[in-house]
C-alpha cells in the first residue's frame, strides 16, 4: 500500500488491520496511533530519520505532525515513513522477518518524490509563463529575467516558491532574494 493511501486511511480510521490484536514486538494494543507513532520497535529510528531530514524544523514524530500536512515536503516525508513502517510491520506479522528502516532509503524516496513533483511544477510554470508573456507583452523583460534566474537557481526552494506565487497572480513588481 502506498504511503499517501496509508496516510489517508490513518486520518479516516480505515487501516486494514486486525482489531484488538497485540503488537507483535511489545504486546501493547495495536492501535493505528501505536503502529505509526508509539511503537518502541521503530520510534527512536523514525524520530532520528525525521530530525535528520527536516533539520531544525522543531517538530517531533508524534500524531501532532499531521497538523502540518499542508506543507508538501512534510506530507511527502510522513507518507514515506508511514509506508516504511507499514511494510516493516507486515513483514514481521506475515513473514516473521524483522527489517530496519534506513535513513538513506527514506531520503532517496523523498528526493524522488520531490523531483517528480518539481518536474510537474516546472511544466506548469513554463506553460503559464508562455501564456502570460503573450497576454502581457510589457512584462516580457521581467518574465525573461525571472526565467533566467529560475534556470540558474532551479534548486532553490525560495526561487521556486516566489516563481509559483508570481505566475499565479497578475504581474507585480518582482523581488527575489538570493
Amino acid at each position: 500500500m502506498e504511503g499517501r493511501d496509508l496516510l489517508w486511511r490513518y486520518t479516516q480510521k480505515a487501516l486494514p488491520k486486525i482489531y484488538n490484536m497485540p503488537c507483535q514486538q511489545y504486546g501493547e494494543d495495536e492501535t493505528s496511533e501505536h503502529i505509526f507513532f508509539n511503537c518502541k520497535a521503530h520510534i527512536k529510528n523514525t524520530q532520528e530519520i525525521f530530525n535528520y531530514t527536516l533539520t531544525k524544523c522543531g517538530h517531533t514524530w508524534n500524531v501532532k505532525i499531521l497538523n502540518h500536512l499542508q506543507i508538501a515536503l512534510i506530507s511527502n516525508l510522513i507518507a514515506i515513513i508511514f509506508e516504511k513502517i507499514w511494510h516493516k510491520r507486515n513483514k514481521l506479522i506475515h513473514d516473521e522477518i524483522e527489517i530496519v528502516i534506513h535513513r538513506q532509503q527514506v531520503i532517496r524516496e523523498l528526493i524522488k518524490t520531490q523531483r517528480v513533483a518539481w518536474d510537474r511544477t516546472q511544466a506548469v510554470i513554463n506553460k503559464t509563463l508562455r501564456i502570460k508573456s503573450k497576454q502581457w507583452p510589457e512584462e516580457q523583460n521581467k518574465l525573461d529575467s525571472l526565467i533566467s534566474k529560475f534556470d540558474i537557481y532551479s534548486n532553490s526552494v525560495f526561487i521556486k516558491t516566489q516563481l509559483s506565487i508570481y505566475i499565479l497572480q497578475k504581474p507585480i513588481n518582482i523581488i527575489i532574494k538570493i
